[in-house]
């Protein structure tokens, strides 16, 4: 029988310290040598943290070109957008929103059922296709009792998009994307199949990991691991003392050129200036 082939690690990216809302953050995508993880080109960690009850979270703000992906690891989320949709996600579950043409949308934490607001998730986007760049916004609500799970040797894996392990997402997704919360025991070690053609990176939500061929690259909690875009497994290994929390994320490369202009993700200047010109003449509605 074939020994199976790991990836190697390309590099490791250290997230910064920014800001979302009223909210500190980890960003670790777009970095200044990555841009983008397959269609992933963003990538926010915040909490764990408590706020207080009423907190703004994410105030009313535009977005185009791309998805918005907010998966909660712990707390309680509630969206709307100017497109009418609303929804409240709790543990374990996720937000995807298309911005398409263009949304403007909110996001501000709920207090549980004993009165306390705590905030800690990963915020995400995915660059749309170019074909679909302007297409009409749509929400999906991702209750976490509809996210696929698998017991891995060692691991317990849940897939928010894509198939890992016979596991299916039920996120409906425009291009081929791959996205995971996987929670690896002390002293184990996983491993994941990703297509080759796919690119992917593993996000230390928490703990310590060892990756690659031979566990020779180390990364802790707010570190963004790029595999080289290579076939292979993915191997992920613990380190630590207590489980090593990890958000992997892949899928076919972002349809590029990629223009970045503030919450706007698009293939070209003009339609960047466009994006922004329809949210300042409000033709993206408003939230009041």
């Amino acid at each position: 029988m074939a020994i199976p082939t790991l990836r190697p690690v390309e590099r490791v990216i250290h997230s910064q310290p920014a800001s979302a809302g009223t909210m500190p953050v980890r960003r670790a995508l777009p970095d200044g040598e990555r841009r983008s993880v397959g269609p992933w080109v963003f990538l926010d960690h915040f909490g764990p943290m408590r706020v207080v009850e009423g907190d703004a979270g994410v105030g009313p703000h535009p977005h185009a070109g791309i998805e918005t992906v907010t998966y909660l690891l712990g707390g309680r989320n509630a969206h709307r957008d100017s497109a009418g949709h609303e929804g409240i996600v709790t543990a374990g579950g996720a937000q995807w929103m298309t911005a398409g043409r263009g949304i403007v949308h909110s996001e501000r934490p709920l207090a549980d059922a004993t009165g306390e607001v705590l905030q800690h998730g990963v915020q995400l986007w995915i660059s749309l296709p170019r074909a679909l760049k302007m297409m009409p916004p749509r929400y999906q609500a991702i209750d976490a009792g509809s996210i696929a799970q698998t017991d891995l040797p060692g691991a317990k894996l849940r897939v928010v998009a894509g198939e890992v392990a016979g596991a299916k997402g039920p996120a409906q997704t425009l291009m081929p994307a791959l996205l995971a919360h996987v929670s690896v025991e002390p002293g184990a070690t996983a491993t994941i199949d990703v297509a080759a053609c796919h690119e992917a990176a593993a996000y230390v939500i928490a703990g310590d990991g060892e990756f690659g061929p031979g566990g020779k690259v180390s990364a802790a909690t707010g570190d963004l691991v790029v595999f080289a875009n290579e076939g292979g497994q993915l191997r992920l290994a613990n380190a630590g003392a207590a489980a090593l929390e990890l958000m992997v994320l892949g899928g076919a490369p972002a349809e590029g050129p990629l223009v970045f202009h503030g919450p706007f993700v698009m293939n070209s200047i003009e339609q960047a200036r466009a994006a922004e010109i329809a949210y300042r003449s409000g033709r993206m509605g408003s939230l009041a």
